[in-house]
């Protein structure tokens, strides 16, 4: 019986290698048309991005944008001090399809907004009096108004996510923004406010909140109210250590706004704003890939042995990277020339900023293309420490870096700022047996070169 066994086994067990591959390759497959549909995605909404951009700096005054930036800043940061990562949570959930999770996260999701709203409540004033700015009470209230319509969304969008359904997503994000877009240019012309910009932002959350729960447009469960006291504790326990990294986040990533806010005029904050932007848009395209593809894919690889999984990871990373090196060389060649072409002349200032945060961005690359595989692991401590870290370099910078150079010492303290959660992202991953850092000196040093040829080519063609 053992020799007729022994024959049966084998074959089960290469029937179930055969399985498990053709599942890979599916899931591959799946990822490849997710790739495409997020560079169509980012790169067409980067091209609205500059279009809504164009039209509306040449519509209002940059202190309009400068207020903008302070209040959305203000209350994103109160959002995100509050953010248990229910996104990445269910993504990474071995239980991410079930309805009652999904209704307990949408409950979570909504309980989270109405809190959200009460703290920007009674911080509006507060905050009018510290920036000497009486229209921050309204204008605060109204973008935390939009953080309740938006807790409603449908959690068809993360469960989208869940599965690399880009191309739903794609529709859905892009047409969002060309409402945005016709909404807050209509009112801008009819106004010449900075609640253009406000109204505009409302009715493309409405907008969107609508379409998510239309089953035509994202297919999946209709929401209701749920409180599941085992989906709660699983949702918390992945998200307790996003809660404090995206806290920590916040106040690192957007002390530079904060800390301007006080040091310089609304009309430089705003000009500032433009040149973050624009020259953020490498880094948002790469961002969209590792988080909608790279993690959702390996998440679904964590039962592979650490070494393979690592092999399977470092792929996808080194495409978004190589990419990113592109993108970020043109951008550091060109972007301040396409500052100086296109924008109105009041925003021409922005020019010699986009490069020098250009090229800060490179090692931003190489740490968010790093955190996916460490959350698919479930070790989410490890952006707290790095934003940790990050928040304290930026706070000490920025002030250091305008008060001795002014407005180009704080930019190059900002564009360096973030550079320890790097460090920190590099160390959790060799930790967890997913070293980068050879990669990243190869991809390092290819950047380089691309930047020198860039140079070249800048010299031959202007002398």
């Amino acid at each position: 019986m053992s020799a007729l066994a022994e024959p049966d086994e084998a074959r089960a067990i290469e029937a179930s290698a055969e399985a498990e591959e053709r599942a890979r390759k599916g899931l591959e497959s799946t990822a490849v048309r997710a790739t495409f549909w997020t560079v169509m995605d980012y790169g067409i909404s980067m091209a609205l991005r500059v279009v809504n951009s164009l039209v509306l700096t040449h519509l209002l005054a940059p202190e309009f944008f400068g207020l903008m930036t302070l209040v959305s800043t203000l209350v994103v940061g109160i959002s995100l001090i509050s953010d248990i990562g229910l996104g990445p949570s269910v993504i990474q959930n071995a239980n991410g399809d079930d309805p009652v999770l999904l209704n307990t996260a949408w409950t979570l999701q909504i309980l989270r907004g109405v809190g959200i709203f009460a703290v920007v409540l009674v911080l509006s004033w507060p905050m009018s009096l510290f920036y000497h700015e009486p229209q921050l009470i309204g204008l605060m209230l109204a973008l935390g108004l939009n953080i309740v319509l938006g807790a409603f969304n449908s959690t068809n969008i993360l469960s989208m996510s869940r599965h690399m359904g880009v191309r739903r997503q794609f529709a859905l994000d892009i047409s969002t923004q060309i409402f945005n877009l016709l909404v807050t240019a209509g009112c801008a012309v009819a106004m010449r406010s900075v609640w253009a910009l406000v109204i505009g932002t409302l009715a493309s959350t409405c907008y969107k909140l609508i379409l998510s729960h239309n089953h035509r447009v994202l297919p999946g469960i209709r929401n209701k109210f749920c409180w599941d006291p085992p989906s709660v504790r699983s949702l918390v326990q992945f998200g307790k250590w996003i809660l404090l990294a995206t806290a920590l986040f916040f106040f690192a990533s957007q002390a530079d706004r904060l800390i301007m806010g006080r040091l310089i005029s609304f009309a430089l904050l705003g000009v500032y704003g433009v040149a973050y932007q624009v020259s953020d848009i490498p880094r948002a395209v790469i961002n969209a890939f590792s988080n909608r593809v790279v993690f959702p894919f390996i998440s679904k690889m964590t039962h592979l042995p650490i070494e393979e999984f690592r092999q399977v990871f470092l792929g996808y990373r080194l495409r978004a990277l190589l990419a990113g090196s592109v993108l970020l060389a043109l951008m550091a060649h060109l972007g301040g020339f396409v500052v100086t072409k296109v924008y109105d002349h009041r925003y021409h200032e922005a020019s010699w900023m986009v490069p020098v945060l250009a090229l800060g961005l490179w090692h931003t690359l190489l740490y968010s293309t790093t955190f996916p595989a460490l959350l698919a692991l479930g070790k989410s401590r490890y952006g707290a420490i790095g934003n940790g870290a990050y928040l304290a370099a930026v706070a000490t910078a920025i002030p250091l870096g305008f008060h001795f150079y002014g407005m180009f010492g704080a930019v190059v303290a900002v564009a360096a700022g973030d550079f320890p959660l790097y460090v920190v992202g590099v160390s959790g991953a060799n930790r967890e047996g997913v070293s980068t850092w050879r990669q990243d000196i190869q991809l390092t040093v290819l950047f380089a070169v691309l930047l020198g040829i860039g140079q070249a080519i800048r010299y031959a063609i202007l002398h």
